[in-house]
């Protein structure tokens, strides 16, 4: 029997496209502090599989991989 925390991390890689200004939604248990609500995409390397995100709570910027991203929530719209 597992125990919440025992449960295995999810590690699969986010498969999508990301972009600078997207709204993602990041795995619980993947940051060292919990972003709690929705972070911003400050810079974008879908080859590296390499991002800048900001979390909207307290402007914490941080790197992160693919392996963190659980699903973009909103995709920023270009004018």
């Amino acid at each position: 029997m597992l125990h919440g925390w025992e449960a295995p991390l999810d590690t699969e890689d986010y498969n999508g496209e990301v972009n600078v200004g997207d709204l993602l939604e990041i795995k619980p248990g993947m940051m060292l502090i919990e972003p709690v609500a929705p972070v911003i995409v400050l810079e974008a390397d879908n080859v590296k599989g390499l991002y800048e995100i900001m979390y909207l709570r307290n402007n914490y910027v941080i790197g992160i991989g693919r392996m963190e991203i659980a699903r973009v929530i909103s995709e920023c719209q270009e004018a």
